[in-house]
């Protein structure tokens, strides 16, 4: 896989969202990120999936996620002790290790709006490799 930006849940739900207070956010690094390509785990975009799947727009937020170039990545098995030294490492949720471990293994940057979760890949660049962490601002007003 090329290097990507790593989205988290929280970044691909906004996206989804027009309603959520992160969307302008997103929006904003979206179109200034575009040309590096956006990947996220299929088990963050399962997460993303479910308000629109229980409103009957699943169709349309699929479509959204294929219009910005999505990659969705699958959990693999040979993933399982990586995850789980990453949980037990920064005592990170299982949902925010996993996209941890992504951003890691493609070491790529990670977008997120989840303070605990950009402590702990800023802390886990600082181990063995550069792990940028990209955390939207608010746009600016004009």
């Amino acid at each position: 896989m090329a290097r990507v930006i790593t989205l988290d849940a929280n970044v691909v739900i906004a996206n989804l969202a027009s309603t959520d207070s992160h969307h302008a956010r997103t929006i904003v690094l979206l179109e200034d990120r575009q040309r590096a390509g956006f990947a996220s785990s299929a088990l963050a975009v399962a997460e993303a999936l479910v308000h629109p799947t229980r409103t009957g727009q699943h169709d349309a937020a699929l479509a959204g996620l294929n219009t910005i170039g999505l990659q969705i990545v699958p959990v693999a098995e040979a993933d399982v002790m990586g995850l789980a030294r990453i949980r037990s490492q920064y005592r990170v949720r299982m949902p925010d290790a996993v996209a941890l471990h992504l951003a890691i293994a493609t070491t790529s940057e990670l977008a997120t709006f989840d303070d605990t979760l950009a402590g702990a890949a800023r802390l886990a660049g600082g181990c063995r490799r550069r792990l940028a962490v990209w955390v939207p601002r608010r746009p600016r007003r004009r």
